[in-house]
């Protein structure tokens, strides 16, 4: 896959307008709309009506952590990961990426087009649901930029990780299966990171992003701010390299 492009304005003009047919198909389709836009807030409103019960448990700061961790990974894993992984491969089975790789847009100007849709949603439901939470009375994180370290992290290693699992995937009915396993183990880390001392555990997706916001909320970190970081990166990394070596534009056969 070539990775060599420009942010000119042509290419920014053909990013729009990829990201506009997509965000149109994804309107059009009940299946990943429902996963990309109500499964995850449906969740957010779940949460909600266990804030009280879980600040009652474990003290206000601990549940805010709890909290903001569950919205961002649930909402960066099924709007952004399982949708973007779900769109490659089947704008891959019916050609689509074929006939746009035609054209003269770079292979990355392609991915962003097909790629800033579920990250768009994504980064809106969270500023919605966090002003909410903020409203509810859900404290507000004071080193916030650890937040936003966060945040940035995880989408750029579910990205990658979508466009490895979609180089990984046969055909459309397989993305469900095919995803589960990085679904599994992001949402697993994040559930135990907490209740471990098992520091590897910045070293995944879920425990990077419970060290990076208890560190944001300023409560006691267990794990290394700087491992979480780098356990990101990483996860990014290993995307990208996979992305590389194995995408494929045609179907698989």
């Amino acid at each position: 896959m070539s990775t060599t492009t420009t942010a000119s304005p042509t290419s920014i003009a053909r990013i729009r307008a990829i990201a506009g047919s997509e965000f149109r198909l994804i309107a059009r389709s009940k299946a990943v709309l429902f996963s990309a836009t109500l499964l995850p807030l449906m969740f957010a409103v779940f949460l909600f009506v266990q804030r009280d019960a879980a600040v009652e448990a474990s003290g206000d700061a601990v549940a805010s952590v709890g909290m903001v961790s569950m919205v961002v990974m649930f909402f960066v894993t099924f709007t952004v990961y399982i949708t973007a992984t779900t769109t490659l491969v089947t704008r891959r089975q019916d050609l689509f990426l074929k006939r746009l790789r035609s054209g003269e847009s770079p292979d990355l100007v392609i991915l962003a087009g097909l790629l800033l849709p579920p990250v768009a949603l994504c980064l809106l439901q969270t500023a919605v649901v966090m002003v909410v939470m903020v409203a509810l009375g859900n404290g507000v994180p004071g080193a916030w930029w650890w937040l936003v370290l966060a945040l940035v992290g995880l989408l750029a290693a579910c990205v990658t990780a979508a466009t490895a699992t979609a180089a990984l995937t046969p055909n459309p009915s397989a993305a469900q299966i095919s995803s589960m396993p990085f679904v599994a183990l992001a949402l697993g880390t994040l559930i135990a990171s907490p209740i471990t001392e098992y520091r590897w555990l910045d070293l995944t997706p879920g425990g990077a992003l419970v060290t990076l916001v208890r560190a944001a909320y300023e409560i006691d970190v267990y794990g290394n701010v700087g491992v979480a970081v780098a356990g990101l990166a990483l996860w990014t990394y290993l995307g990208y390299d996979l992305t590389k070596r194995l995408f494929r534009w045609e179907p698989r056969h």
